[in-house]
């Protein structure tokens, strides 16, 4: 007969084991090495936001104010001439996968521009806006000479969580997968090949191309990724914040181990 302090022993081991199956089903782990960059943009203060990954690729801010965000501080763009300029990194090239995200807070439509590299050319460019659909707008991407576009509006004066996914096995702008707030969106646009310039145009945030128009509202937390994440890991990182998701440590980088992402 097993005694009471075996039995004991005996269902603490299954408890422990059963806490530890349901922690591996419920994370989902990024390689730190995945992360290009990451800007919580809570300094508060100062004409540069800090890179959190830990590739120094701090991004200069032009003009853009600090504020209260989604997580900590913001910063807001008056819609003129602010922007961000990451001038030691051009981006994820050629057809290489990649997952763009961002909070952004806005109450008026128009076509914001958001995160953007690559040279103006058929195919090369890369470039993240909103797309204006009456008095609504949408989460959009785009390529010289295609698109793909959601249809959840943004542009209502709420913070939304955007995701821009380029999967692994992706040759067009039609292969991406949109996100906003968690939900995939379904894509509307025309579809063209792609072969992104990540060599030669820094990455951009907030600045417009020709003919369209710099951001005009509020962003928060923007981070490049050279992976395809999955809908569990996007939404991970839009229910913790990417500081919460990604386990910063007290000086404000991203932790060198690989993270554990909780997606309860």
């Amino acid at each position: 007969m097993k005694s009471p302090n075996t039995i004991m022993l005996s269902v603490m081991v299954a408890i422990f084991f059963t806490m530890s199956i349901t922690s591996i089903c419920h994370s989902a782990i990024i390689d730190q090495d995945t992360i290009e960059l990451a800007y919580l943009f809570d300094e508060g203060s100062g004409t540069i936001a800090k890179d959190s990954s830990g590739n120094n690729r701090d991004a200069n801010i032009m003009g853009a104010e600090y504020v209260n965000g989604r997580f900590g501080k913001a910063l807001q763009f008056d819609g003129a001439n602010n922007h961000l300029v990451v001038p030691d990194f051009a981006g994820v090239g050629a057809l290489e996968p990649r997952t763009t995200v961002f909070w952004f807070k806005a109450d008026g439509t128009r076509d914001h521009s958001w995160v953007k590299w690559g040279r103006n050319v058929g195919g090369e460019k890369y470039y993240i806006r909103a797309h204006v659909s009456g008095a609504q707008c949408f989460l959009r991407v785009e390529v010289n000479g295609g698109q793909n576009y959601g249809g959840d509006d943004v542009c209502n004066g709420d913070w939304h969580h955007c995701a821009v996914v380029f999967p692994e096995s992706g040759d067009s702008v039609q292969d991406h997968d949109l996100y906003v707030d968690g939900k995939q969106q379904t894509k509307a646009g025309g579809d063209k090949d792609m072969n992104t310039d990540g060599t030669t145009v820094p990455i951009n945030i907030g600045s417009r191309l020709t003919g369209h128009s710099f951001l005009l509202g509020l962003l928060d937390e923007v981070a490049i990724f050279n992976v395809d994440l999955t809908e569990s890991q996007i939404n991970s990182i839009r229910n913790s914040g990417l500081k919460g998701a990604l386990s910063v440590d007290p000086e404000g980088k991203l932790a060198t181990s690989w993270a554990n992402i909780k997606t309860y």
